[in-house]
């Protein structure tokens, strides 16, 4: 047997830190026994609802109406019902016209405030800033917003749901912050050399430069459009259609033994209509989900690129 035929067991370096050193099988069995529930925590929930939304109220009904991880029978009748033309299908209309508009209107005045004060010699650039960062540490509260809306002639107006909201300060900040160290100033100043207004620099040379933080940022904004849910209750109570979160609540709590579940199911027997089953809930949870899963894919790239340049510039 030769010196090379014995193999010795590699000692561990005391001077490497533990999560350096090569996991043991049985650290490798943890953590991959970890990986699985962590894993089955999050795809089970999801699976159940998705299945349930495609039962039927037979099958509901063997089951007392809980959740169904395989539905025996599949039925797309609460689909049919959600994308009849009923209430249900303006609700779902009336979001995605609150996404689309809100999301345009808030990049268009987050990347024009951004790249203002992005430019440090653009008039009231310092005392408009502090301005800026000072709602960070004081936020309006929702009996002064309440006002204002009110005052402002927005109260049970749809326009309630965007203006209020259309600019976030922080992705004001980060949307600056990026144009500022990501942008190079040698560019800037070859465009205005080259005799480029303000508008076009920004539009030909920023804009483009500035994809992945612009979608990320877009995809911020349209998340929180399409999850508008307080600002509906509070501003657009009179209102007849109501954006899908405040229906999906209204539905999940018409069959809880509470009073805003008994009220809620009085106003479905009000309008003549049947309490919804579990799996029309299920399948407004669905429709709720399913747009942004599917956007997700697209940004994803844009999103991983901006965290990245965002690290290294930061």
């Amino acid at each position: 047997m030769t010196a090379t035929d014995i193999r010795v067991k590699p000692r561990r370096n005391s001077n490497r830190p533990i999560w350096d050193e090569e996991p043991t099988p049985v650290g490798k069995a943890v953590k991959a026994l970890f990986m699985i529930c962590y894993a089955a925590a999050i795809i089970l929930p999801i699976w159940a609802v998705l299945a349930t939304s495609f039962a039927s109220e037979e099958a509901l009904s063997r089951a007392g109406g809980n959740l169904l991880l395989l539905p025996t029978d599949v039925s797309f009748q609460a689909y049919r019902e959600i994308f009849s033309g009923g209430s249900l299908t303006d609700s779902l209309v009336l979001t995605g016209v609150l996404t689309t508009v809100g999301t345009a209107i808030s990049m268009v005045l987050t990347i024009c405030g951004a790249y203002a004060l992005s430019r440090t010699g653009s008039l009231l650039h310092r005392p408009i800033l502090w301005l800026i960062l000072l709602t960070f540490l004081f936020g309006p509260g929702m009996y002064p917003s309440f006002l204002v809306v009110q005052k402002l002639g927005l109260f049970n107006s749809y326009w309630s749901l965007i203006l209020p909201g259309a600019v976030g300060t922080f992705n004001i900040i980060i949307l600056r912050a990026f144009f500022m160290n990501s942008i190079p100033g040698e560019l800037l100043d070859a465009a205005k050399i080259d005799g480029a207004g303000e508008f076009r620099t920004l539009f030909t040379i920023v804009l483009p430069m500035s994809k992945a933080i612009l979608a990320v940022i877009a995809l911020f904004y349209a998340v929180g459009y399409w999850n508008l849910y307080f600002q509906a209750v509070l501003y657009t109570p009179g209102l007849d259609t109501q954006p899908i979160q405040v229906v999906l609540q209204r539905m999940l709590m018409s069959t809880q033994g509470l009073p805003d579940g008994a009220q809620a199911a009085a106003q479905y027997q009000d309008q003549g209509e049947a309490a919804p089953t579990a799996a029309l809930k299920m399948a407004v949870v669905v429709c709720t989900i399913i747009p942004i899963v599917i956007m997700y894919p697209f940004i994803q790239k844009h999103f991983t690129k901006a965290v990245i340049t965002g690290a290294v510039k930061g």
